[in-house]
């Protein structure tokens, strides 16, 4: 989902998602219609576990295992690419890169 009034795109699983800003990122979650905040916005880069090491290291940050469960769930979105800043924010802002859920 992209929302361009607030310059920000969310990949959302079931009942967890991401809102990415170009330089920063906070957890979501569903709430009825709503999706609300769960936690502060972080900087940018964060490092999506690609790996068994990685996702050990990742145990205790929920958005790293949301981020991480989302690009498990849907290779090829844009998330990790986003997340890691491997992927300029205007163009995934105006749809001219891969799609996002």
């Amino acid at each position: 989902m992209v929302n361009g009034n607030g310059r920000w795109i969310g990949h959302r699983l079931n009942i967890l998602g991401i809102r990415v800003w170009q330089d920063s990122c906070q957890l979501v979650a569903g709430s009825g219609k709503e999706w609300i905040t769960l936690s502060p916005q972080r900087d940018l880069p964060i490092l999506v576990p690609s790996n068994a090491e990685e996702l050990k290291g990742a145990g205790s940050d929920p958005l790293r295992l949301t981020a991480y469960q989302y690009v498990t769930e849907h290779p090829g979105p844009d998330l990790a690419e986003l997340l890691g800043k491997r992927m300029d924010f205007e163009t995934a802002l105006r749809g001219d890169g891969p799609t996002s859920a």
